[in-house]
């Protein structure tokens, strides 16, 4: 039986009386082609309503809500993305009891701001959930804008574009909202017990309730920084996650690039977190791409955007070896057997045009079969900015970091904001590394200006990148080794932590505070043996091995193994960075699991604020995995032999936030 799939696509750039996005149309045609793309038509029928800036009025959502998405049956999923600014407005009287800041939450619609209308508030959209809920369906939930107090903005510089309009202070009376007659009543009576009504779903959300959700720059494009890595992670994943897995990355990613942004899940139904996202109504790929003669683009591949593929960058593309198209799994396996190989030359959403080589004669009735061996590591964009005698020496430094004195392969210079990643900036004598749209430093200043401390601030850059390279580290498009495969199984006091992201806290006892422990193991719960690298990615931008020996370990079907012995680990905010006031730090917990043993000692580094002098790459290896262990740590090493560089890997990721209060009590 065929399922059902009620989606409704919200996305504001443009508004009547509030400021403009840039990113939130093409947040919503990049979810768009992802659905039409990769929703499997075997059994789910894909129901698009699409709402874009000047149709995207309070009426048209709430009709969208009680026309399109109130058509979902028990069997079929409701799916609501909204993308575009929130704010609050205030509450009326009868709010106050369950308001304490007599404010209500809300979206803003295209004519929210204008005479005569509204924004759409959280317990309107709560009601409208409420209303699809009555069939029974699964209703995901995700929202990339604002829920900030109007305290937050004052912390945003000017430059950066965050999704949060100013608060409505205009006066509301109850008999505006969605309510019915008897609803009202209900309210009016009893403000104390009144109760929502209930609705079943699950959410997904940019930010906190006090922080903003920022619009991101990718290759010179505006996006939604949580729509980006939101659909950046379901495009790798081969088939369907579960929206607790779906979050861990998205989460770790987003908190790794933006700063103050911290991506949100929530389910009225905890047990819901585990289900696959949209019902499994996401097409699961074979272990390998199909190559064919196409009549306007010659050779493609029958992968594109959509499916995961990276565009091209200079001489950085996706390479695949190619097999007869009668080849077994098992023979794919072995690079030595491929009788060709194919470079991505043009990546379009659902084909990308290949070059192949190796092949003497190609007709075009032939096909073949065709496994990524490589995925592109194009260097990051730092825009160099400030006194032109540090600008001079650090654009000079740039041109010799790479081997034999080239320009460096991690990093390459842009001229605007929108397509830097980094930017080094030379002011009052002193580099300074920050984010492209303001001007705090990530990490400690550089004094003076001088070749030596350019030759630094470029290699702080470099170590900064290596690390981003790790965090956004995905698995390849045609892995045929499943998403849970090897689980991570946290545990405090012998009870798993199932929560998407994991906070710990500091305790005080007998006047000190006492830090958090848990445990944590991987188990195989697939049907092969699996080598399995557990790195501890800290927010100094350090990558650390030490939770398991040796760095990697093999595991058969059905084995565990524990990080440090099983032995406690203790996350730490340490006494030196607690008295200059920070409280938090944060650890990205990354499984990189193979079918083939490297040597994960190779991407190791040290805390940014120690001596770190690189040495020089003499070239770049062919393998994803052993290209960016080479370009992370011991460059002196050779290319291995072409058979081992072909390895079939995913990853995964946990986020750990550790808190421990400042308090002049604490010894």
């Amino acid at each position: 039986m065929s399922h059902n799939i009620y989606a409704l696509l919200v996305g504001i750039d443009e508004y009547v009386n509030v400021s403009p996005l840039q990113g939130c149309i093409n947040d919503i045609a990049a979810i768009k082609e992802y659905l039409e793309g990769r929703v499997d038509t075997d059994g789910y029928q894909l129901h698009l309503h699409t709402l874009i800036n000047q149709n995207a009025t309070r009426q048209a959502v709430i009709d969208g809500f009680r026309q399109h998405l109130c058509q979902a049956g028990s069997e079929d999923v409701a799916f609501f993305y909204y993308a575009g600014h929130g704010s609050q407005e205030e509450a009326p009287e009868e709010f106050w009891d369950i308001e304490p800041d007599r404010l209500n939450e809300t979206l803003v619609c295209y004519d929210s701001r204008s005479p005569g209308s509204r924004d759409l508030a959280d317990k309107e959209l709560k009601k409208l959930i409420a209303e699809v809920a009555k069939k029974n369906p699964q209703i995901t939930i995700i929202m990339d804008c604002c829920h900030s107090s109007s305290g937050t903005r004052g912390d945003i510089e000017a430059d950066t574009l965050v999704r949060q309009a100013p608060i409505d202070r205009r006066k509301r009376s109850l008999d505006s909202f969605i309510f019915s007659n008897s609803e009202e009543r209900s309210l009016a009576k009893n403000t104390t017990d009144w109760t929502l009504p209930p609705g079943k779903y699950i959410s997904l959300a940019a930010c906190r309730d006090r922080e903003t959700a920022k619009e991101y720059n990718v290759g010179g494009q505006r996006r939604g920084a949580f729509s980006y890595f939101l659909l950046d992670t379901l495009k790798k994943a081969n088939g369907s996650l579960t929206y607790r897995d779906l979050f861990k990355r998205t989460n770790a990613l987003v908190r790794s690039k933006v700063a103050s942004q911290s991506p949100q899940l929530e389910a009225t139904v905890l047990d819901d977190l585990e289900q696959p996202f949209l019902g499994g109504a996401i097409a699961g790929r074979k272990p390998y791409l199909t190559v064919c003669y196409h009549k306007d683009r010659e050779w493609v591949i029958d992968g594109g955007a959509i499916h995961g593929i990276p565009q091209p960058y200079e001489d950085e593309t996706t390479l695949l070896a190619l097999f007869p198209f009668d080849s077994s799994p098992e023979r794919m396996q072995e690079l030595s057997t491929a009788i060709g190989e194919a470079k991505v030359i043009a990546v379009m959403p659902s084909l990308s045009q290949v070059q192949i080589s190796g092949i003497e004669s190609l007709e075009p009735e032939m096909t073949f079969k065709a496994v990524v061996t490589s995925l592109p590591l194009p260097p990051k964009g730092v825009l160099i900015t400030g006194e032109e005698a540090g600008v001079k020496l650090a654009r000079a430094a740039l041109l010799v970091m790479g081997s034999r004195n080239q320009p460096s392969l991690y990093l390459t210079e842009v001229t605007s904001p929108e397509n830097a990643e980094f930017k080094l900036l030379a002011r009052n004598g002193q580099y300074l590394i920050t984010r492209p749209p303001d001007d705090r430093p990530i990490v400690a200043q550089i004094q003076s200006y001088t070749e030596t401390t350019a030759l630094q601030a470029i290699e702080r850059l470099e170590h900064i990148t290596r690390w981003t390279n790790i965090a956004e580290l995905s698995s390849p498009a045609t892995s045929s080794i499943q998403a849970s495969a090897v689980q991570m199984v946290i545990s405090q006091e012998g009870q798993e932590v199932k929560d998407a992201t994991i906070n710990l806290q500091y305790q005080q006892q007998n006047g000190r505070w006492k830090g958090p422990t848990f445990k944590l193991k991987l188990k195989n719960t697939s049907n092969q043996e699996l080598f399995c690298s557990l790195l501890d990615l800290t927010d100094r931008y350090a990558v650390s091995l030490e939770l398991l020996e040796t760095g990697g370990v093999w595991l058969k079907p059905g084995e565990e193994a524990w990080a440090l012995g099983g032995e406690n680990i203790y996350p730490t905010v340490r006494d030196k960075l607690w008295k200059q006031g920070i409280t938090e730090s944060q650890d990205i917990l990354k499984l990189i699991v193979s079918t083939a043993e490297f040597d994960a000692t190779l991407l190791r580094q040290n805390e940014l604020d120690l001596p770190h002098f690189p040495e020089r790459e003499p070239g770049r290896g062919r393998g994803t995995l052993n290209r960016l262990m080479k370009r992370v740590q011991c460059r002196e090493l050779r290319s291995a032999p072409e058979e081992e560089e072909y390895d079939d890997w995913i990853t995964s990721q946990i986020n750990i936030t550790t808190v421990r209060p400042k308090s002049e009590d604490c010894q």
